[in-house]
């Protein structure tokens, strides 16, 4: 395994963080141009590997309307993205802007009698980026990755099987667990030992508020982030670490109080009514 390299006085610098921290000691895409500044650009490389989520979501409003929002902590701008389609047309062969994954859904969609289907592409936005990150990750990333795969799978695995949909086109990666999962599609799911947290992340399904179940989630992964880099001593993972749990205060710190719950309900009821939508649209084509 190759050596990582050591941030001693970057590291003996950053703040303690809580996961009952209130609010950001800095904002993301300040601390995101923090580490740029400190880090070995090969190591800032796996910085920009996990803001990739949020260009997923940029990707998406640029396919829908042509813009985005450019504040937040994304790796492209629209920019970037019309450049990369410029290459398309491109005589001369031209390295590549974009992740390949993102490149072919890109040009899948570009054309004006493309059909902008959200959920069909963030489906494959979420299935490149799984295989992308465990070839291109550090031990960390790809052991937080294929964790954060099997939660989200398993998660999605009981709540589309609530509305009876089919859970097989929601399950993510090729991991252990989401073979696990697709073979019960449609079936009473039985345990995967292979699984750590398996009992435990069910066991939150059952939470009568949707902010609590959410809230025990992100404890979870906290926990997990937190046992990953239990042994990681100034090295990139543990930075790596660290700003995955600044991503966790900043999503709660950005939910109010009074409002946290209306707005995670609200959120949520968006994407089922899309999921829900999309599928009525795949049966009537049948």
């Amino acid at each position: 395994m190759k050596i990582q390299r050591q941030y001693h006085y970057f590291i003996s610098g950053l703040s303690d963080l809580s996961f009952d921290d209130k609010k950001e000691w800095t904002s993301i895409p300040s601390f995101k141009k923090i580490l740029e500044d400190q880090l070995h650009p090969d190591d800032y490389e796996q910085v920009k590997l996990v803001f990739l989520k949020d260009d997923h979501r940029n990707l998406i409003k640029f396919l829908e309307n042509g813009e985005m929002d450019e504040e937040g902590p994304g790796n492209f701008t629209p920019d970037h993205f019309r450049d990369q389609i410029s290459l398309f047309s491109a005589i001369l062969p031209s390295e590549d802007i974009l992740p390949p994954y993102m490149v072919q859904i890109l040009r899948e969609n570009i054309s004006d009698e493309a059909e902008i289907n959200t959920v069909q592409i963030s489906h494959m936005l979420a299935e490149g980026y799984y295989r992308y990150i465990i070839e291109k990750g550090t031990p960390f990333l790809k052991a937080l990755n294929e964790f954060d795969y099997n939660l989200n799978n398993l998660i999605a695995f009981m709540k589309t099987g609530e509305y009876l949909l089919d859970q097989k086109q929601f399950i993510t990666g090729d991991s252990g667990h989401a073979g696990h999962l697709r073979s019960f599609a449609g079936k009473n799911l039985m345990k995967d030992h292979e699984f750590e947290y398996f009992e435990e992340i069910l066991s939150y399904t059952e939470s009568l508020s949707f902010a609590e179940e959410e809230m025990k989630y992100d404890k979870l992964r906290w926990k997990v982030i937190e046992e990953m880099i239990f042994f990681e001593d100034f090295t990139l993972d543990w930075i790596l670490g660290y700003l995955e749990q600044m991503l966790i205060i900043s999503r709660w710190s950005s939910l109010k109080r009074e409002s946290g719950e209306a707005k995670l309900r609200r959120i949520m009821n968006e994407s089922w009514q899309e999921t829900l939508k999309s599928k009525e649209i795949e049966n009537d084509s049948v």
